[in-house]
């Protein structure tokens, strides 16, 4: 059996039905993964003999990997089919947490982590697919997706410690992790349709270089300035390497035939507002990680503020609020049902910023504190849940899957820039004590959650300039029918050629003779019309309107 798709292409049933688990399962493993190192941090500093310093570098190497791997390969999905690019995507998130695992050196893991980098491209990717194959159904099951990579972010944190703990090995500890990646990587050139990309479309190298560059040198230069200092060489260096790079970037984009991101389709398509409330709530979501610690971990007898809370009471709260976005990922479409979009993005970010602003108050309970950080993440999953459905719905389909990249690009980005604001209002609120140690007052946290509520409640202002869906939701799984019109209320006129009879012939063979009844029928069988299909209420609109040479009569 099989089953057609929106391309008039045909896909087996029993791999179509296998597609939406598929997707389902890519974002759960690959959230596990991304949440899987984190609490391995300390054992493999123990394994290679690293410094910490060094540790971090497998975060800041992996995170720039999916910076730059996120729109080259939705840019390739565009011209050579989405479901290609998916499979290699999975392939190499696959082989990236493999050697992360049975890396000799710890040179060699740094090269895994570059390698595991596009993993950040697999929701892009599969949200271009849902726009070509399931177009009714893509806005619900992009919130299941980003719901399931938050649980399994979370499930990857919690889990990942009692592993090493009950293995006692990391290369074994770290290889479980990797081996669901490897079979889904199989599994997905098997049970995902493939999608046609566009032949005729032209591979923007230059502006892919160029705009990759850019994104390295902003984003390492960020990292750089909030632990070398935003004086030092190499963060100035950055900086100005990225600055230009973007230059350059915007000049080569101006004169490319396809570019990379098409401006004009973006305002066409009315996806700035979308676009630009994705890196605002990126920021407070990234941007709240190090304060959360720090107050939760700041002792209030000593400090006077905080919860004083122990590192593994940290680790509780922390996947208590990742289960807490999960909820609102899986909630949002439902809240969006009830409420529209606007109203739901908008209502979640007063919502979040509401938490924040009593965070303000300094509350010492770690209860209440964890209750307040478990609202704020309901609510930003419940937006980052929504936003995506938005972009695939705005996206034409010939550049969904870059548009998708660019809003995942755009959140990196904002996550990037939240660490160096978080960064820079921390170090300017601390001061050495008495004894020569350096310690945050409060005002920090204050000024932090001040400026991610105005954020926020920026961002619920924006969210009602949304608007409706920018095209009415689609009829079913083949994308839009033609519409149909009221049959008229004569026989169309005879065209060029037909053998059917005059109107007054017609007319006549209403008439009881069976003998006129039958040529009528014959004659309007030739012409590709009967008496029945005249009675219908619609009818296909005609390819062309007949040719008249005078008015027709009533």
């Amino acid at each position: 059996m099989t089953t057609p798709t929106s391309a008039g292409t045909r896909v087996s049933r029993g791999p179509a039905i296998l597609f939406i688990p598929t997707l389902i399962a890519l974002e759960l493993f690959g959230g596990l993964i991304q949440g899987w190192i984190t609490p391995l941090l300390g054992e493999i500093g123990t394994h290679y003999a690293v410094p910490d310093g060094a540790l971090s570098w497998i975060l800041t190497v992996g995170l720039l990997s999916s910076a730059v791997s996120v729109p080259f390969m939705t840019m390739l999905a565009d011209r050579f089919g989405a479901r290609r690019l998916l499979v290699v995507a999975a392939a190499l998130t696959a082989a990236g947490s493999a050697l992360i695992a049975l890396a000799p050196t710890f040179p060699l893991l740094i090269l895994g982590a570059v390698v595991q980098g596009p993993v950040a491209a697999l929701l892009p990717l599969e949200m271009a697919l849902l726009k070509h194959h399931r177009p009714a159904s893509a806005n619900r099951v992009v919130g299941m997706l980003v719901g399931t990579l938050t649980l399994g972010v979370a499930i990857g944190s919690l889990t990942a410690g009692f592993v090493m703990e009950a293995v006692g090995s990391l290369v074994v500890t770290q290889f479980i992790g990797a081996v669901p990646l490897i079979l889904l990587a199989i599994a997905v050139g098997f049970t995902v349709p493939s999608t046609p990309g566009d032949s005729t479309r032209t591979t923007d190298w230059a502006g892919a270089t160029t705009f990759a560059i850019a994104l390295v040198g902003v984003m390492y230069g960020l990292s750089s300035g909030t632990s070398e200092g935003w004086g030092a060489p190499v963060t100035i260096g950055c900086l100005a390497v990225g600055a230009v790079g973007l230059i350059v970037f915007c000049v080569v984009e101006a004169r490319a035939a396809n570019p990379l991101f098409d401006v004009r389709v973006l305002r066409s398509a009315r996806l700035g507002v979308p676009l630009v409330l994705g890196v605002l709530v990126a920021m407070t979501m990234f941007g709240s990680q190090t304060p959360t610690v720090l107050y939760l971990s700041a002792d209030p007898a000593v400090d006077g503020y905080g919860t004083g809370a122990t590192v593994a009471v940290v680790g509780i709260v922390f996947a208590l609020t990742a289960l807490c976005s999960s909820a609102g990922a899986f909630l949002s479409p439902l809240v969006v049902r009830r409420l529209g979009v606007p109203a739901t993005i908008s209502a979640s970010c007063v919502v979040m910023a509401a938490g924040m602003v009593v965070l303000i108050t300094a509350p010492t309970n770690v209860v209440v504190v964890a209750a307040l950080f478990g609202v704020t993440s309901l609510g930003t999953g419940v937006v980052l849940a929504a936003l995506p459905a938005v972009v695939i719905d705005r996206a034409p389909e010939e550049a969904s899957a870059s548009v998708s990249g660019l809003y995942n690009t755009g959140r990196t980005l904002g996550g990037s820039l939240a660490g160096a604001l978080v960064a820079a209002i921390i170090t300017a609120f601390t001061h050495p004590t008495s004894e020569g140690v350096p310690t945050t007052t409060f005002a920090a946290f204050q000024v932090v959650w001040i400026v991610f509520a105005s954020i926020l409640v920026i961002a619920a202002g924006l969210a009602l300039t949304l608007g409706g869906r920018r095209t009415p939701r689609p009829a079913g799984a083949s994308g839009h029918h033609p519409p149909t019109i009221a049959a008229p209320t004569r026989p169309p006129s005879p065209t060029p050629g037909s053998t059917s009879t005059p109107r007054r012939s017609n007319q006549r063979s209403a008439t009881p003779s069976t003998g006129r009844a039958s040529a009528s029928s014959a004659s309007a069988r030739r012409s590709g019309t009967t008496p029945s299909s005249r009675s219908r209420s619609t009818v296909r609109p005609p390819a062309s309107p007949p040719r008249c040479t005078m008015p027709a009569s009533p």
